[in-house]
């Protein structure tokens, strides 16, 4: 039986798709229309890397903070030039596409010290700015230090460099930021993060009325666009949230590597499962942090995103497999996939531990290692046989 076949059988009945939901899927396919449209109209443009980086600072100081993604069908010919292929495809990509060109609209760009791809992306694009090709247009570049520990010298050593931070975006808007603005953007994002996980609970219901593919899009589309209008079409969706039909499927829950397109998702969804959850930093991870401010604002967002940070590269190792268990267990998984792109060492790393966790909580697991980030016909067709015969046995 085909993946297209066995997801037709578990439908349980016709699903109609409101306005709300096309809009924000729209925005999502659309990507950096808005940012563009930002930028024609006087706007200033941060571009970034992970979710690590407080998008509330950069919202303050009046800038639109813009998520950088790859393409899996744009290749990585201009990044092979000046980094080494054994770094990540996803971000090896989106450095290929700000060497090309289809950034061109970023003002800014503030890389984070998280994966070692993004920080390798760091030094090379420093090295461009005084050794590159002549002619070559490249974002003004920051860098973000931040500890991946919890402890408490952590937490004032970030919350400094936080600090410096502002500095800088200050010089970019020719403005100051205080904490009026600064208070309304925290307002403005947690306000969306609370409407995305009122969302996520369509998708956490049993039967769901919101499929994985369709989460990822929500969620995706915050990453580009105001977060006002993002809110307000979350806000008109959730009132009408009864007229979505349910999703079928068996309940899969999705670790691994970040997953900046629809591609794996539409796959899996496709053999008869639908995912009720993830540890995608793209997908339920961006809901994870939530600021309360006290009367030092900076030293709110220090300690929020450090201990809200919960990417593989974050240490102590036990507060990644807590996480990752609680979002499978709420979301009422049947089963977990390990989706592992070549040469993410973090993920890699981290899967022998997450697999014996879940696996003690009574939840099979299927791993696919070593995925390419363009998957070719032939990838795909061996994913969908993999797939179909794990989704057939959480089933009998």
């Amino acid at each position: 039986m085909s993946c297209q076949k066995e997801a037709q059988d578990t439908r349980e009945q016709p699903r109609r798709v409101p306005g709300s939901l096309e809009q924000l899927r729209k925005l999502y396919r659309e990507g950096y229309s808005f940012a563009r449209r930002w930028k024609e109209g006087g706007g200033k443009v941060v571009g970034y890397f992970c979710v690590t980086v407080p998008e509330e600072l950069i919202l303050a100081a009046g800038l639109l903070p813009v998520r950088l993604r790859g393409d899996p069908a744009g290749g990585t010919g201009e990044a092979d030039k000046y980094l080494a292929p054994f770094y990540q495809t996803d971000i090896r990509s989106a450095l290929n596409l700000l060497l090309e060109g289809r950034y061109d609209f970023v003002d800014y760009l503030v890389l984070p010290h998280s994966r070692d791809a993004v920080v390798a992306i760091y030094r090379c694009l420093r090295y461009l700015a005084q050794e590159g090709p002549v002619g070559l247009k490249l974002p003004q570049v920051y860098f973000l230090d931040m500890p991946r520990t919890q402890h408490w010298a952590s937490s004032l050593y970030f919350e400094q460099r936080l600090r410096e931070f502002v500095a800088k975006l200050e010089q970019w808007s020719g403005s100051s930021l205080s904490q009026h603005l600064l208070e309304e953007a925290v307002g403005a994002v947690r306000e969306n993060r609370q409407l995305l996980a009122e969302l996520n609970q369509m998708r956490t219901a049993h039967p769901p009325r919101l499929s994985g593919v369709e989460a990822l899009e929500v969620i995706g589309s915050a990453m580009f666009v105001d977060k006002r209008q993002h809110s307000r079409l979350l806000r008109q969706l959730l009132g009408e949230a009864e007229s979505l039909g349910v999703v079928g499927g068996v309940r899969l829950f999705v670790s691994g590597s970040p997953l900046d397109n629809l591609e794996f998702y539409q796959l899996v969804e496709s053999c008869g499962a639908v995912v009720v959850a993830e540890d995608n930093c793209w997908g339920n991870r961006y809901l994870a942090t939530e600021v309360k401010l006290s009367d030092d604002p900076l030293r709110s967002l220090a300690l929020s995103y450090q201990r809200s940070n919960l990417c593989p590269t974050t240490y102590p190792l036990r507060r990644r497999i807590d996480y990752c268990l609680e979002q499978a267990l709420v979301a009422r998984a049947e089963g977990v996939i390990f989706y592992l792109r070549e040469w993410d060492g973090a993920a890699a790393w981290e899967y022998p531990r997450l697999k014996q966790a879940f696996e003690r909580a009574g939840l099979p697991t299927l791993c696919l290692a070593r995925q390419k980030y363009k998957l070719e016909a032939a990838d795909r067709d061996a994913l969908a046989g993999e797939l179909s015969r794990f989704v057939s046995s959480l089933r009998a």
